[in-house]
């Protein structure tokens, strides 16, 4: 499959990446103010990525997309354990996107990925009890704490949404999306 572009977003799913491309995910991935918001704060090893990218290609149980911004490498949309139709999602974005507060769109535009493209169904997250700002992030795009399957224990709960959620919340949101189409204008589209 090749990059399927969005407006100012492109994705492009990792088995399909350039050597180049990947190596600036594994840059990316590994520059400490991405790194300190990842369950694993260490540094990947160049041999593990390539292991790792390699491993993709007959992997069937995940996804992952490299999303650009007017050409620029803004952040990775993944899912995981996929199986009846969703998957366990997650993101990271670069540290340029951070600089310029494009987070939310970055993410927004990774989900909405894959559910419209991809047709994803339901996408599902955990996120820490304590964690106020991941709570806010999650609640903007329609995460809440998942009613119809075991939260978990302890500090995190399990959040979930729906593509039929996604869908009436992006097209009624219209905070959400004043939101992000400032951002947009604030970092111009070229």
């Amino acid at each position: 499959m090749n990059a399927i572009a969005t407006g100012l977003y492109t994705f492009k799913h990792f088995t399909d990446l350039t050597e180049s491309e990947s190596d600036e995910v594994l840059r990316g991935r590994n520059d400490p103010q991405v790194r300190r918001w990842m369950t694993s704060d260490q540094p990947i090893d160049a041999d593990d990525h390539h292991r790792f990218m390699s491993g993709l290609k007959s992997n069937d149980k995940s996804l992952y997309v490299r999303i650009e911004r007017a050409e620029c490498f803004v952040g990775v949309y993944s899912l995981n354990d996929l199986a009846d139709d969703s998957a366990l999602g997650g993101f990271w974005v670069t540290a340029y996107a951070r600089d310029r507060l494009l987070p939310l769109n970055v993410v927004f535009h990774g989900m909405d990925y894959m559910f419209r493209v991809q047709g994803i169904g339901r996408i599902y997250g955990h996120q820490k009890k304590s964690n106020q700002s991941a709570i806010r992030l999650n609640a903007l795009l329609g995460l809440y704490p998942s009613k119809t399957l075991i939260a978990h224990g302890g500090d995190t709960q399990q959040i979930e949404i729906t593509r039929q959620q996604w869908t009436q919340m992006t097209a009624q949101d219209a905070k959400l999306l004043k939101l992000m189409d400032r951002m947009e204008k604030l970092n111009g589209t070229t």
